[in-house]
């Protein structure tokens, strides 16, 4: 069987969605299938480490480039990084639909299956249009719900535009000849707007052979001064989905935490306003994959956190790498949300309510009683190992791709 996967992210941008993908696309490799990718430069997160570890070398200049990860062909197409100018950045996502789709399609390589991962959600299009041209089945793999999660913030509002993009989410999962999706409720979601039998929900996956135990005392500890504090952490994306300001003012209600931001993004410059003053709240810019266990270490609790207009739209892939490395969960989210009931079943996470001043006599106890948050850890770690891990997440992937192939 040839796999072609087409997506956004892949290693080694240091990035949740190309960990995910790129451990995919190796186990499918390993299981004896033959597998391309063609994904972008690496422009989210740079980390020297991994592109270290995986050159690029010219292809066609600087515009495509080429490079092998576990043996894997991967085409990358250059895309600027994204803090550029807004219009730039579209005219290279529109320029990085165009090339992949050509790409596809002239490829001695002809795939049996294209798998394109979301977002964007007209990577779609693209998908299709190589499964058209090469004959193959395209699968189409939902991360988090477009237009659902623009539209539900605000950020597009004109009802013409809400209205193209509908049909066009419509149109993708019609000519897709299967439709994943990471949760319960977004597959129910995705099962209203195409044929119930062609959406299957497939998980994200955690790998614990990733996972690495250092001592909490450890060099990020003491160069950013965590040793003896009671550490709250985010890693990622600042921007207004993950709600973050909580945590800020959590920080003002509870002097004795510390909360330490890991990342980026278009909100974190607001955010950085609003912290003005507080010695408790710490920012640092985007670490190498390889200081992320001192960085799990030297933290008692992880945030994560989703706007409530957006909760039923997605749940982030980052909470089974943080299970996985034994750490609870602070949550803030809407109680009937996927991530909620995810944390109900694991039993591994704190959910903070909308009156944060009664929660702060809730939260001390934690503070004061780390065996609590220890057996959170433990169910955690427990839950994921048993129902997210990487092998059984990859097999469901190449059972899929197997029964499409068999139609």
């Amino acid at each position: 069987m040839k796999v072609l996967l087409v997506s956004l992210i892949f290693n080694p941008d240091n990035v949740s969605t190309a960990q995910i993908w790129s451990g995919i696309a190796t186990d499918l490799r390993n299981a004896g299938h033959d597998i391309l990718v063609i994904t972008t430069t690496p422009h989210f997160n740079r980390d020297v480490s991994l592109e270290a570890a995986q050159p690029l070398h010219s292809w066609i200049g600087k515009l495509i480039q080429r490079s092998y990860y576990n043996s894997i062909p991967v085409y990358h197409i250059w895309m600027p990084s994204k803090h550029i100018w807004t219009p730039i950045r579209l005219l290279s996502w529109i320029a990085f639909h165009i090339i992949s789709t050509l790409l596809g399609c002239i490829l001695r390589f002809k795939p049996d299956i294209v798998i394109a991962p979301s977002p964007p959600l007209t990577i779609g299009l693209s998908a299709w249009a190589i499964a058209l041209v090469r004959r193959a089945h395209y699968i189409y793999n939902v991360q988090e719900l477009y237009p659902d999660i623009a539209v539900n913030l605000g950020v597009i509002r004109n009802q013409y535009i809400i209205r193209f993009f509908r049909k066009l989410e419509r149109f993708i999962y019609e000519k897709a000849v299967a439709v994943t999706s990471i949760t319960p409720a977004m597959c129910a979601l995705i099962a209203q707007r195409t044929h119930p039998s062609k959406v299957h929900l497939i998980p994200n996956f955690v790998d614990l052979t990733d996972v690495k135990t250092v001592a909490r005392e450890n060099a990020f500890a003491k160069e950013h001064h965590l040793t003896d504090k009671f550490v709250i952490t985010y890693a990622g994306n600042m921007g207004i989905p993950q709600n973050l300001e909580v945590l800020i003012n959590l920080a003002q209600l509870i002097p004795s935490i510390t909360i330490l931001f890991v990342g980026d993004g278009g909100d974190a410059n607001r955010l950085k306003q609003i912290a003005t003053g507080l010695s408790n709240v710490r920012f640092v810019p985007y670490q190498p994959l390889s200081r992320m266990p001192e960085i799990y270490a030297c933290s008692d609790l992880f945030y994560v956190g989703q706007d409530p207009k957006a909760c039923s739209d997605g749940i982030p892939s980052k909470i089974y790498r943080i299970l996985g490395n034994k750490k609870p969960l602070l949550i803030k989210t809407a109680p009937s949300s996927d991530l909620a009931r995810f944390s109900y079943e694991s039993q591994s996470g704190i959910l903070i309510p909308d009156d944060l001043s009664n929660f702060v006599a809730e939260f001390n106890e934690f503070i004061t009683n780390r065996a609590l948050l220890q057996k959170m850890a433990e169910n955690g770690l427990n839950y994921v190992s048993t129902v997210f891990s990487r092998p059984l997440i990859s097999h469901q992937y190449e059972t899929l791709c197997k029964t499409v192939m068999s139609k």
